[in-house]
């Protein structure tokens, strides 16, 4: 193990501690391959990347790390999941994301991209606990 994945072993660690989650070796390989991926990272593809995973462990590894603010559904489309890692705001007790969900209609990658602008939005007589904002488009990698 190379410092770098010391480091990130470490990290991982420190923040299923933090949501009062016991460490173990499931949870850590899970987390690391998310955090691996540059962008949020299909099901299928996070099953084909931890090849020790039987479905039922996964799918509750899964459930676990979105239940206590640790990962979320980046987008959901055609049998297909995309999970990413949350930001530091989400616990727990809910999950905040202030960002959009973004489909490359060419390479079909999905990431978590800031807004330029905070996205706010408030409808009277209403309570708002979650927004969720997917795009679709080119990638800045595609549009080249």
């Amino acid at each position: 193990m190379n410092i770098l994945s010391m480091q990130e072993n470490n990290y991982l660690t420190e923040l299923l501690r933090d949501r009062k989650l016991k460490v173990t070796s499931k949870r850590l390989e899970v987390l690391g391959v998310i955090k691996e991926h540059s962008s949020a990272i299909s099901y299928s593809a996070l099953q084909t990347s931890l090849h020790d995973f039987d479905r039922v462990t996964l799918y509750r590894t899964i459930h676990s790390l979105i239940e206590n603010g640790i990962i979320h559904k980046a987008l959901t489309e055609e049998n297909e999941t995309f999970y990413a890692l949350c930001s530091t705001t989400c616990t727990s007790a809910s999950h905040i994301h202030k960002h959009i969900h973004f489909k490359c209609v060419e390479c079909n990658g999905v990431t978590c991209v800031e807004s330029v602008h905070p996205i706010q939005l408030s409808i009277v007589g209403y309570s708002i606990e979650n927004v969720e904002i997917e795009a679709r488009g080119r990638c800045a990698a595609c549009k080249n």
